[in-house]
């Protein structure tokens, strides 16, 4: 390598070290005396902080050193530094002490919505931003309920519900329609690809999501088409389900509106 591809290589070196100035795993005790633990990361001048709930059973598996042992490939998880990129400080939550091996039943809880309740606290403490939760997939179980839950300082300052639960799985959990949606006050912004074939996150269904939440002020929803890379599972995220191959442009647009929430 010459000398000036050496330079350009090293100036990209410390441009990605700038731009991940702080990332690092807190741990935030919840009134119920467990340990909720965050995998936290942020770019340059963030003007947000996100709250990244994973779908499946919901166990991240973060370890001390802040490595993330399952759901790495779920779209918000691996699409977290567009999130830094566009002002966000992420903040990937794992599963409460007590639910080390799933979600499924507890998402829809109080327990549930009093932990994130402390890790909204705790977050608006130490960074001083707004605190917006984001759910993907079976994440939107658990930012719908949150976002039904809980209001005030206690709650979030907005949600985002992406390839939302919108069918009841016979096993797996609740689903989000079967939420107390009209006690959702925050902004509310919905993402979903029209082309979403996971029969448990039918795009049919996303106008009934919208009316339901009739008292989110504003509310907005934004449609997907295309993408690239499409393989394996529809319910996976490496297909529409997951927006693979657009997930900068989802992205880009989430952060907007964050930023602006209009109808």
């Amino acid at each position: 390598m010459n000398r000036f591809g050496t330079l350009v290589g090293t100036l990209a070196i410390a441009l990605a070290a700038a731009a991940t100035a702080h990332a690092g795993v807190e741990d935030v005790k919840t009134p119920r005396g467990e340990t909720v633990r965050l995998l936290v990361e942020q770019g340059a001048n963030p003007a947000v902080t996100v709250v990244l709930f994973a779908g499946g059973p919901g166990i991240v598996d973060i370890s001390e050193s802040g490595r993330i042992g399952k759901l790495g490939g779920n779209f918000l998880l691996a699409a977290r530094n567009f999130f830094q990129e566009f002002g966000a400080v992420t903040a990937v939550i794992d599963a409460p002490t007590d639910r080390r091996n799933n979600l499924h039943g507890f998402r829809d809880s109080k327990d549930h919505a009093d932990d994130v309740a402390q890790v909204i606290r705790h977050l608006r403490d130490r960074y001083k931003l707004p605190v917006w939760l984001i759910g993907t997939s079976r994440g939107t179980e658990s930012v719908a309920s949150v976002g039904a839950r809980l209001a005030g300082d206690r709650g979030p300052d907005g949600i985002v519900l992406t390839s939302s639960m919108l069918v009841q799985h016979p096993r797996y959990g609740s689903q989000v329609l079967a939420m107390d949606l009209e006690k959702v006050t925050v902004p509310t912004l919905i993402a979903h690809h029209r082309e979403d074939a996971c029969e448990w996150t039918p795009p049919g269904k996303v106008a009934a999501m919208r009316a339901a939440l009739k008292n989110a002020k504003p509310v907005k929803v934004l449609w997907y088409e295309g993408g690239s890379g499409m393989k394996g599972d529809p319910c996976e995220p490496l297909h529409h389900h997951g927006f693979v191959g657009i997930r900068r442009t989802v992205v880009n647009d989430i952060m907007a509106w964050i930023k602006s929430p209009t109808p």
